[in-house]
Order: C-alpha cells, then structure tokens, then sequence
C-alpha cells in the first residue's frame, strides 16, 4: 500500500532535518527518509565563524555568512518550541591563530567593514601568544591569533537528533531506510524494501547519494563524495571550560565543548570516500598536526571517533534548485564541509520558496539547472 505525503524529503543531516522542521512547523505533513549511513551530520562538530576566510568564492560567502547569522533565529525557533538547543549551538568565540602581522590587522579591517551585514560578528581583538595560552591553557601557540568574539560552534549530531525529536512531536514521520526514486505521472514515487511512498514536492538532501538517486530518473549531476574523520578526547577537569573555538594554519580546528570533551579535527580524503571504517593513521595525523598547537594531545586517550562523507561539486557550487523539466523535485547538496553553516540557512530558505513561491537566493546562487544534466 503506497502512503501519499504533500511533502517528502530524502535525507536526514541537518539540511533535510532542518527542512521538516520547519514544514511541520508550519503545519505542513512531512515524511523524512533517511539510511542513516555516512552521515555528515552525524560525524560534524562545525565552527560557525565564516567572516574571516580566504577563500574567494562570492556566492560560497555568501551562504555562510547568511548562515552564520541564521543560527540565531534557529535556536530562538527550537527554544520557542519547547525544545533546548542553548548548549547545542554557542557563542564560545572563535580564535584564528595567523602566521603573520599582514592577516592580524585585516581580520581588524575587514571586521569593521563587515559588521554591518554580519552584525554577528561582534569584537574582534588580536592575541599574543601568552594571552592564548592564558586563555585557553592547554593551547601553546606559536602564533598570535584574532579573536572574533561571535564565533561559537555547534554539534551537529545532537542538533539534528533534536530535530528529528522536533518533527515527531509536530506530527512529521521519520522512516530509517535506503530508497529508491521513480516518476509516477506528475507525482513521485520512493521505494524502500518494503514501503512506497508518493509526494507532490521531494527534496533530495542525502548529500553524495543525491547522485545516485537522481541516476534513477537518467539524470546525473555534478557531486563527489569525501571522507571525513575527526576524533575526541576528554578530562573531567575540561568540563564547563568556556574556551574558544580554534582554527590553525594547518587546517586543524579544535572545538571544547561544555561537556568536557575537546573535538579535534576533521581529514579530508578523496581517495577513501566509500570506506567509513575508522583509520588509526589518518587519527594519529591528525593529532601530529594538532601537536603543533596543542602539545599535550598525545597524552589523552581518544574518547571517540566520528567518520561521514561530504558531498563537493568539482568547482566549489552547491547544488541547489529544482531540477530540469521537473519543477516539483528539489536537491541541496554539495554543502562540503559547510553543511553545518550553510545548511540551516537554505533548508529554511527552501521552505520559504515552497509554501510562499519566493526564497531570498540571488539567482546566480540557484545552480541546479548548471550542475544537473539529462543522461
């Protein structure tokens, strides 16, 4: 017997959690599918402090930076609701360690002249190398560092299980399985080994399995998928600590959370996308990368380790839009190790275009149509 819901959204990582939370929130029936197998969300620990990045990709930026600012309204939203997100996103600040005075006073620069889109942002200081360690005593740096006092960071896997809590409470299903996607007349049809499902609207937001989902109906599109591992350690004395968030020239981000446990993190590996076994070399590296600013790091035992797989296209857009010819099947993939920023900011915007036809997306940013081909 086929179940037939308005809405259907494949995927449960933050972007499709977001998305049915904020349908049902709406009073809208969803149905959330999700295989729950590499997960990006379930393996994330994000530091939410875009404003400061080198990288050039305007429409990238501008994503992150609407989506660093999104947060606020999001956590308000799930508090409204009855439902505490407060240690689930925070505003620890962020401390960029930088190798040179040149990036010190541009992060200055650029916090006055971007405070006024990005009022999020808040006070931004430089730190010498003793005032990180005062701050933060396990961290011997030895750089200086900007301290952007409206950094914070966010886990990922408790804010999407509190999701899932939200959308069963407003009366939305969740079904943990692998499914299939076929047309049937101008509806969808999803297949699991044992249900069937039909929708008015789909949105696809299972990261790189996007691609294989879409193969169904002879479309293919422009995603790969990359591994990521990050591990944790923990003392009891670290609980309650208010230490920032960390980010290192070499690419090591190093989160405290209230509970005590310091996540360190995360590898990027192209070559072992599809194998989410835990593997001890690339842990023991990334501990030798954060030995450098963190010189004690050996001497704690690992308390867990996370693996999921991110989804990147080849020149760095997220896919977002509807997809040819097909103007009820949505995707938003393709987030990269962004998914936690961005992610919220354009399920919640995707919601917007459904129920109200108009989304607050620059055109150039809606990029499905680009990245998305017939076979």
């Amino acid at each position: 017997m086929k179940k037939h819901f308005p809405f259907i959204i494949v995927g449960g990582g933050i972007v499709g959690s977001t998305a049915a939370y904020y349908l049902t929130r709406s009073g809208y029936p969803v149905i959330l599918l999700d295989k729950e197998v590499g997960q990006a969300s379930q393996a994330a620990a994000g530091i939410i402090c875009p404003w400061f990045s080198k990288r050039r990709n305007k429409k990238w930026y501008h994503l992150v930076v609407h989506g660093a600012e999104f947060y606020r309204q999001f956590i308000q939203d799930l508090t409204e609701d009855g439902f505490d997100a407060s240690s689930l996103f925070k505003e620890t600040g962020t401390l960029i360690l930088r190798k040179n005075e040149k990036d010190l006073h541009r992060d200055l620069e650029n916090a006055d002249s971007k405070r006024e889109q990005s009022p999020s942002i808040g006070k931004v200081s430089t730190l010498t190398q003793e005032a990180i360690h005062d701050l933060f005593p396990l961290i011997d740096s030895p750089w200086p560092g900007s301290l952007i006092k409206g950094g914070g960071r966010v886990d990922g896997q408790a804010l999407v299980a509190l999701l899932h809590k939200a959308i069963l409470t407003k009366g939305g299903e969740i079904v943990k399985k692998e499914v299939q996607l076929l047309k049937e007349g101008k509806s969808f049809l999803i297949q699991s080994d044992q249900d069937s499902f039909t929708a008015n609207q789909v949105l696809l937001a299972a990261g790189p399995a996007v691609k294989e989902l879409l193969s169904s109906l002879r479309f293919d599109c422009n995603l790969r998928p990359q591994k990521g591992q990050l591990f944790s350690i923990y003392h009891p004395q670290w609980v309650d600590n208010n230490w920032p968030v960390i980010m290192s020239p070499g690419g090591i981000d190093i989160l405290p959370f209230d509970n005590g446990e310091i996540v360190i993190g995360a590898s990027h590996e192209d070559d072992q996308a599809k194998d989410l076994t835990i593997n001890p070399m690339v842990i023991k590296e990334l501990k030798t990368k954060a030995e450098q600013i963190f010189p004690d790091v050996f001497n704690y035992p690992l308390y867990r380790v996370k693996v999921g797989t991110r989804a990147f296209t080849d020149n760095g857009d997220i896919l977002i839009g509807s997809i040819p010819d097909l103007s009820n099947l949505w995707t938003i993939s393709g987030l990269g190790s962004s998914g936690l920023t961005s992610g919220p900011y354009l399920a919640y915007q995707w919601v917007h275009k459904i129920i109200n036809n108009y989304w607050d997306l620059p055109e150039e940013i809606i990029s499905s149509h680009q990245l998305v081909h017939k076979i």
